[in-house]
């Protein structure tokens, strides 16, 4: 395997996981809100829901941050460290005991997973990078590198192909996933028979933890993934950028208004209450 093709497989799996947190829990939500909170069948539906809602909430709260830290400290710390704390999360999620506890998990896991614009920034920046190098080893084809518009439908195109595997790995994941992890969940039977229709699995950890198994496979595949981004993927962020010094020039001035403002603030206060003294006298 050459080094696009393991760059592309490895993001690949990136964006496959992005899809397999999201919608894995959907085959056994109202089940796990049943088993948690005690309550009929036709009760489920709303506490079911809210395991998708929070992720999403999650997800959203934090996707500025994360596009933020990816244009800082670079595009593969970002999916690294998203990687091996949506699979902390997902490990978490699955051996919550009580409702509230996995409706937290869940917005963690949303809220360490929202790498969906990294994923699609590194997919074009990968299309640049592919293309740079082809360029350097094909100086002398017969269609000139050189010619500004045939080089910016090469690039094109290329952009196309490797954006649009990436991203067609989310259909997968929402193909696959739910059937994959509805298997999975409970394998006991918990739900159905209680833990104490066969002292043999009384005191074992998928009676006690009965959706652990769906969340488990999650979360060997973050850390799967993240090995694969570690190795396979290159960094992608423009150098030349500096975002580290400029984002700290930014925070310092930032910090710097802010005093000032409070100052100006506090000033107007003083000025306010002696005025007041002032009209009271």
């Amino acid at each position: 395997m050459n080094e696009r093709a393991a760059s592309i497989a490895a993001l690949c799996s990136v964006t496959f996981l992005q899809a397999y947190l999201l919608v894995g829990v959907f085959p056994y939500a109202a089940f796990m809100a049943i088993h948690f909170l005690q309550i009929q069948e036709e009760q489920a539906g709303p506490y079911a829901a809210l395991f998708a809602t929070t992720f999403m909430i999650g997800r959203t709260a934090t996707a500025h941050l994360w596009g933020l830290l990816a244009d800082v400290y670079g595009r593969k710390v970002a999916m690294i460290i998203s990687l091996l704390g949506s699979g902390l999360a997902s490990l978490w999620f699955g051996m919550t005991n009580s409702y509230s506890q996995a409706i937290i998990a869940r917005g963690m896991i949303g809220a360490l997973n929202s790498i969906v614009g990294v994923s699609k920034t590194v997919a074009t920046e990968l299309a640049f990078h592919n293309f740079d190098k082809c360029s350097n080893k094909n100086e002398d084809r017969e269609v000139a590198v050189d010619d500004n518009e045939q080089h910016d439908q090469q690039l094109q195109q290329l952009e196309t192909r490797i954006v649009g595997r990436v991203m067609s790995m989310r259909a997968y994941g929402f193909l696959i996933a739910p059937a994959v992890a509805g298997f999975l969940a409970d394998p006991l039977d918990v739900r159905e028979k209680g833990v104490t229709y066969n002292a043999s699995i009384e005191g074992s950890v998928l009676s006690k933890y009965p959706y652990l198994l769906p969340n488990l496979l999650g979360a060997v595949l973050c850390c799967v993934s993240a090995m694969a981004v570690y190795l396979c993927i290159p960094e992608t962020m423009p150098q030349s950028r500096s975002l580290s010094r400029d984002f700290l020039q930014w925070t310092t001035k930032t910090c710097a208004r802010l005093k000032s403002t409070e100052k100006e603030v506090q000033e107007y206060a003083v000025i306010s209450l002696k005025a007041a003294d002032d009209s009271l006298s």
